[in-house]
């Protein structure tokens, strides 16, 4: 499974193996699979146990799970972006279209930079030539860089809910 890649970035697919070490925070072991990551990698390692229970229930799942953000000049990871799953049927009004819920973060360092825009753009033009049609965003009210995100990708809002996790959140969809 290859890279996607854009201007500045390469969004690499994180090995089972890198997915395994990170839910257990094995450090040592994802520094050897990834390289160096910032320790800002392990601030959610719950969500690579889920992504990797995930791939190993459904391989097809791999080219959806974890990407590291990886700057393509110097090979630091900035961040991370993945799927919360396959493409799967989703309603929009009277349509019907193959739909994903994205999820990504980029690292303090590297924020303000245009990472994230790049790395979501990136990623929904590589979802679109692979069938998807839809892309959706949740993200609380009081994240107002990702609502800007979400605003210059001309995402609509189609509803919220109250995450058990993340608590509110407001719920985008944007067409690709």
């Amino acid at each position: 499974m290859s890279d996607i890649l854009s201007e500045r970035l390469a969004l690499r697919l994180v090995p089972l193996s890198a997915l395994a070490a990170t839910a257990k925070g094995d450090r040592d072991t994802v520094h050897r699979l990834m390289g160096p990551v910032p320790d800002d990698w392990f601030g959610e390692g719950w969500v690579f146990d889920v992504r990797l229970r995930q791939w190993t229930d459904d391989p097809a799942y791999g080219p959806w799970s974890i990407r590291a953000l990886t700057i393509r000049q110097t090979g630091v990871v900035a961040g991370t972006l993945n799927s919360h799953g396959r493409p799967k049927p989703f309603r929009l009004g009277d349509e019907v279209m193959l739909a994903i819920e994205i999820g990504y973060t980029v690292f303090a360092p590297f924020r303000r930079l245009g990472i994230g825009e790049e790395a979501v753009r990136a990623y929904l033009d590589w979802a679109k030539a692979e069938g998807t049609g839809l892309a959706i965003l949740s993200i609380a009210p009081e994240n107002q860089p990702s609502r800007a995100l979400a605003a210059k990708l001309s995402a609509v809002q189609i509803g919220s809910h109250v995450d058990e996790k993340d608590g509110p959140q407001d719920i985008f969809a944007i067409r690709l």
